[in-house]
């Protein structure tokens, strides 16, 4: 399951990273967003300002992660429209 949160997540162009062994991390696709998402056995750890918050099951990283998406291109509509 959480292969396919990683492969949703590239998809829809955040940035996934394996630097860390067996630690998968899911950044924002702009650094000054402030949070990431690590992975921690079966769930996602979500970090923010290098400060851990809470552990998410993968089915909340998803709505999370579709959550940040509609809010991008939210702003981005208001722009283009202003």
């Amino acid at each position: 399951m959480n292969d396919s949160i990683v492969s949703q997540a590239q998809a829809w162009g955040f940035i996934c990273d394996l630097s860390i062994p067996s630690k998968w991390q899911i950044l924002p696709q702009q650094a000054g967003e402030g949070w990431r998402l690590q992975l921690v056995g079966d769930r996602w750890l979500l970090i923010v300002n290098d400060v851990p918050q809470i552990l998410c099951h993968p089915s909340e990283v998803t709505v999370f992660l579709e959550r940040r998406l509609a809010r991008k291109r939210s702003t981005l509509r208001n722009l283009l429209l202003n």
